[in-house]
């Protein structure tokens, strides 16, 4: 059920939309989907929203977006600022470069761009919480329903101390050297294109050691999330704003498969 059902690629930023019968400003829905950040697709079976929108009469869309450390790779203090060299939380910017196009052309397939829902289970609802609070993204969705995940779970951000630390280690790990990120930042980018993508799948779990946790994470970096998602969430301004907050029953099933050889 889980195993991709398309073929892995680098180039893996496309959309999905489900339009019902053509109707003028239905809802929009917009589905972020789970994985820790670490893995995950639009495309799975499970996530097929052809009968929803045709029985319910409202428009679905679905995203791709980077994940792991093609998404979240942060060595931001060693290039200029602005740099495009592993700003981190570049999965995010998928998403949102997703939800900008889809409310700009809500409209010309029959959806009201003032009525647009975001939603996502784990990662996906640990990604809605953000873009529903923080400056970048406030006020592009004003809905927003999170399943298993929010933007505070110990799973969904990092600092940028400790991104920076793990995608060290990521760097050292693939072969590159990491004490040229000091001298020569940009020959290390250079080298780190040059590893094979798999290879880079693989690395990046040696690079974390913590539990309940993933090497790849939103990460604090001063411009998506400002500071804390605890501090967001403290000072943040819902006045406008509804949010439909929950757990699946039994998710944690799908994991099962991964401990078979200890269970009798």
């Amino acid at each position: 059920m889980w195993n991709p059902n398309t073929n892995i690629s680098e180039d893996c930023l496309y959309l999905n939309i489900w339009v019902p019968q053509r109707r003028p400003k239905v809802p929009v829905l917009i589905w972020i989907y789970g994985g820790g950040y670490m893995s995950g697709t639009a495309t799975l079976d499970i996530y097929n929203s052809d009968i929803i929108a045709a029985t319910s009469d409202v428009i679905v869309a679905s995203m791709q977006y980077r994940v792991g450390s093609f998404g979240f790779l942060y060595l931001n203090k060693y290039f200029p600022r602005g740099s495009e060299e592993a700003p981190g939380n570049m999965g995010m910017w998928d998403q949102i470069l997703a939800i900008k196009w889809i409310k700009e052309n809500a409209a010309a397939f029959g959806g009201d761009p003032d009525l647009i829902t975001l939603f996502g289970e784990s990662a996906g609802g640990g990604s809605v919480s953000i873009h529903l609070i923080s400056p970048v993204t406030k006020g592009l969705a004003r809905r927003g329903i999170l399943q298993s995940g929010t933007m505070n779970a110990p799973w969904s951000y990092m600092t940028g101390e400790r991104a920076e630390q793990i995608g060290r280690i990521l760097v050292q790990d693939c072969g590159c050297n990491v004490s040229e990120l000091d001298t020569t930042p940009q020959r290390v980018m250079d080298c780190m294109r040059g590893v094979d993508a798999k290879t880079i799948s693989l690395q990046q779990w040696n690079s974390y050691s913590g539990i309940l946790g993933f090497p790849s994470t939103p990460t604090i970096d001063g411009i998506l999330l400002t500071k804390h998602p605890m501090d967001m969430l403290a000072e943040g301004d819902y006045e406008d704003m509804e949010i439909l907050l929950g757990s699946n029953q039994d998710e944690g099933k799908c994991l099962l498969f991964n401990f078979k050889s200890g269970l009798k």
